[in-house]
């Protein structure tokens, strides 16, 4: 799931890439996509239609070089883009929280004792919360996890997995090709997986061995 906003992002680049003392950022398009988590392609793109609105300006130096500066303007839609991104994303907190916290509670009326998050880091803070607020393990690092069962001589039982719905597309599961995420991971098949999708849609879980 990607809550990015890839022209704010890379006008936040540009302007971290000034210089102290210069109006201009030095730096290549390939070294603005990397700043910026886009592809080389969409950058210039992006670049293309900042100039053409007037949020940013360039500067030839020695033939092919380009210098990349913010207007006044495009400091202005920093500014005015950052504050509506960051509403956007305290009201998609508080929704997400509240289904999160709808989720948990019906785990534990299902009777399960714990959850792993698999690849949802910015969230896990929420996810952590509501497993506090309702008394079950969290865990975010399945070696944790293991290291702990094995301490306690437990099993598997009362562990609910929930997952990114991209996560196969992740750096861990590349190359994985024919492989699930429980395979990868060592999870037993019989452990639930949830995606985060479905607890948006209000999907339960059922603990058939309770």
């Amino acid at each position: 799931m990607n809550y990015s906003n890839p022209e704010l992002q890379l006008l936040q680049s540009i302007y971290k890439a000034t210089e102290e003392g210069d109006s201009y950022a030095s730096v290549s398009q390939r070294q603005l996509a990397s700043s910026a988590g886009l592809s080389i392609g969409l950058t210039n793109i992006l670049l293309k239609r900042f100039i053409e609105r007037g949020w940013v300006k360039f500067l030839h130096i020695d033939g092919k070089k380009i210098k990349y500066a913010l207007t006044p303007s495009g400091m202005e839609e920093i500014a005015m883009r950052a504050v509506e991104y960051f509403a956007r994303a305290e009201r998609n907190t508080e929704l997400y929280r509240k289904k999160i916290d709808i989720f948990i509670e019906g785990i534990v009326r299902e009777r399960y004792k714990a959850l792993l998050l698999i690849g949802l880091s910015e969230l896990d803070f929420l996810f952590d919360y509501a497993c506090l607020r309702y008394k079950i393990g969290f865990y975010k690092n399945i070696k944790v996890f293991m290291r702990e069962k094995d301490e306690q001589d437990s099993n598997w039982d009362g562990l609910v997995v929930v997952c990114a719905d991209n996560f196969e597309d992740s750096e861990e599961m590349k190359g994985q090709v024919g492989i699930d995420i429980k395979q990868h991971m060592g999870i037993p098949k019989e452990i639930p997986l949830i995606r985060f999708s479905q607890i948006l849609m209000n999907i339960a879980v059922k603990n058939t061995s309770s």
